[in-house]
């Protein structure tokens, strides 16, 4: 069986990425996992509704193979 993880952004938290090599170091024994992280796309500070949308949308392109 094959498991991909796509997510936006990077785990900046230690303990976070601490986790999820753990997490998939204990499922390698079942699987072969991927993780792939995309890069977040920067959101301006007082971003409209229609702002946040389009850039959800940009960042959502990204993830389909």
């Amino acid at each position: 069986m094959r498991i991909t993880v796509i997510g936006v952004g990077r785990l900046k938290e230690k303990f976070f990425a601490q986790a999820a090599g753990e997490y998939a170091k204990r499922l390698s024994r079942y699987c072969k996992l991927e993780i792939l992280e995309l890069q977040d796309e920067k959101t301006p500070d007082h971003a409209s509704e229609t702002e946040n949308l389009a850039i959800k949308a940009k960042e959502d392109t990204g993830c389909h193979t």
